[in-house]
């Protein structure tokens, strides 16, 4: 059953868009949002040399950090534009190597309350057919801030 959430800020999509600008390390790793949608985002990467781990697959930590900000920023479409998020938690499980061309991670709030999201990501491996496949599932609690 998928919920369907309503947004507080009508602009929430361009408040985030601004928002990942002003993410240096989004930047560095080349991380874009693709789809902002109520309670669901989506952020991919182009893989290059320097998200590898020394035998050649895509580093842990960059799979958590795509999972932290898909599952992150979907809890964020749901806030006012007096409030932030910030994660407070995330597990993150590894299913298979993550190799390709692109990791895509979606991320989607599954429940969200007055101080706590509750927010998942599913990272995918996309291949240069654009065939996905899931490699890592994160769950994530994230604290509502004023």
């Amino acid at each position: 059953m998928t919920q369907t959430f309503t947004p507080l800020n009508p602009e929430f999509e361009s408040r985030i868009r601004e928002q990942l600008t002003r993410q240096e390390f989004m930047k560095h790793i080349g991380c874009s949002l693709t789809v902002i949608q109520p309670g669901y985002v989506e952020a991919e990467l182009v893989l290059q040399t320097c998200h590898r781990q020394q035998v050649g697959i895509t580093h842990g930590g960059v799979i958590a950090t795509l999972a932290d900000v898909a599952s992150g920023f979907a809890g964020f479409t749901l806030v006012s534009e007096h409030q932030q998020m910030v994660t407070v938690e995330l597990k993150t499980s590894y299913y298979y190597p993550l190799i390709g061309v692109m990791a895509r991670a979606k991320g989607r709030c599954v429940k969200h309350g007055n101080t706590l999201s509750f927010c998942e990501a599913d990272v995918f491996s996309v291949d240069d057919q654009g065939n996905e496949k899931l490699c890592a599932r994160a769950t994530a609690t994230m604290a509502i801030i004023s």
